[in-house]
């Protein structure tokens, strides 16, 4: 709990969040994907190079992620098997074929709906520290007045 609370207190202690790089990446099926369509809808945990139990762990916890408008997108090589694996609602795996993306989000970062970056993560982090963290924003909390849950 207290690298939650370090990551939050440097957050607010930053004031206004970093805006997220924009950028646009293609998933298995070859569809583009754009970090700008998501924002102002979705809080975006991107990752980069997640391990196969961590992509299971996300898939476990889609409702969760669901309540939180949280996705998860993976950051996978060009022909990795996993770019092929089991979809979930709340979980978008894209090819990032030069390693651009997961460099400028240094390796992974919680991207808010605002679009600025709220926490920079060395791996994967666990889920539970990143919803929890999510919990803790403003906007979460009228969410969650506003919706009842």
């Amino acid at each position: 709990m207290d690298i939650l609370k370090a990551v939050a207190l440097s957050v607010a202690a930053s004031g206004a969040a970093a805006a997220a790089p924009a950028f646009v990446l293609q998933d298995a099926a070859g569809q583009l994907w754009a970090l700008k369509d998501h924002l102002g809808r979705e809080r975006l945990l991107i990752v980069s190079q997640p391990s196969a139990a961590y992509l299971a762990e996300v898939r476990r916890q889609n409702v969760a992620l669901q309540v939180r408008d949280l996705r998860v997108v993976a950051l996978l090589t060009s022909g990795d098997a996993r770019l092929n694996g089991p979809q979930a609602l709340t979980l978008t795996l894209l090819a990032d074929l030069t390693g651009t993306v997961a460099q400028q989000y240094g390796p992974d970062a919680l991207i808010g709906k605002d679009g600025g970056v709220k926490a920079r993560y060395a791996a994967p982090p666990a889920l539970k520290t990143v919803l929890a963290l999510v919990d803790t924003m403003p906007m979460r909390q009228q969410e969650r007045r506003l919706r009842g849950r």
